[in-house]
């Protein structure tokens, strides 16, 4: 018997879910999983419609995008952004298949966790060398000198490859492409387009991972998630979107690192 309650769980696993896909935590990641546990017993019945509501929340966003990239690659006129694309895709299922087809997914949520947190110190790394007035890292490499809103090959090629390897564990791909498209030197809010851009096909690999999934019936409960991670999604990736706008670089960098460091230390001292 379906009561008031379980609505408003799958409503609250969707909210959280895609809320952590946007953040440098990992919504798979020991303290996503631990706090969603505890309030909601049944939650794993609602991960693969949260995932989906993310993923139709990029495609909804980016759709005008979508349309004019199809119609130039028709025309074989290939944008930037529609190179990044075909190669940051390539590069996440060359990798990335192999990992969820073959399991290896060597890292445990607490783990996962832990390596969130090292890849969050990366980005305040990031970030605190632009405090210091100093240019990000790779800064330069394969871009040409204040081209820091064109995507090149490089970025298409390591953005690839840091979501395939977050296949190896419960890891944050939001915060792998963040951190390698910031150290090459590209604006936040352009890094945040690009890493939205290509989260579907990550999201794609990860749901091969949940091979054993029944349908929660009656049909509204996985709806409801959906729904609420379809809305939670788009919301936030208009208000990321805004501060990666408002915000300085060295801010961003310095606020977006954090996230995972203070989530582990919490997680730590419970």
């Amino acid at each position: 018997m379906v009561v008031p309650a379980d609505y408003v769980s799958s409503a609250i696993t969707g909210f959280i879910i895609a809320l952590a896909s946007w953040l440098p935590i990992g919504p798979e990641g020991a303290a996503v999983s631990h706090f969603i546990g505890t309030a909601i017993v049944n939650y794993t019945d609602y991960v693969v419609p949260s995932y989906l509501g993310v993923i139709f929340a990029v495609l909804f966003y980016f759709r005008d995008l979508i349309a004019v990239g199809t119609q130039k690659a028709l025309r074989k006129n290939f944008s930037a952004e529609a190179r990044y694309f075909a190669y940051a895709s390539l590069f996440t299922l060359a990798i990335g298949y192999p990992i969820a087809a073959g399991g290896w997914n060597v890292l445990n949520p607490r783990a996962s966790d832990a390596v969130s947190a090292i890849i969050g110190a990366a980005i305040l790394l990031v970030g605190i060398l632009c405090w210091r007035g100093k240019s990000a890292p790779l800064e330069g490499m394969d871009r040409k000198l204040g081209d820091e809103d064109e995507p090149t090959l490089l970025d298409g090629i390591s953005s690839g490859v840091a979501q395939g390897l977050a296949m190896f564990g419960e890891l944050s791909a939001t915060g792998l492409v963040l951190l390698v498209l910031s150290a090459g030197g590209i604006k936040p809010r352009k890094a945040l387009e690009l890493l939205f851009m290509i989260s579907p096909v990550y999201l794609i690999l990860r749901l091969l991972l949940l091979r054993e999934w029944t349908p929660v019936m009656p049909v509204y409960l996985p709806f409801t998630a959906f729904l609420s991670s379809f809305v939670t999604a788009i919301l936030f990736m208009k208000a990321l979107l805004f501060a990666g706008e408002k915000l300085r670089r060295r801010t961003f960098l310095t606020l977006m690192g954090l996230v995972p460091i203070v989530v582990y230390l919490l997680e730590v001292v419970a």
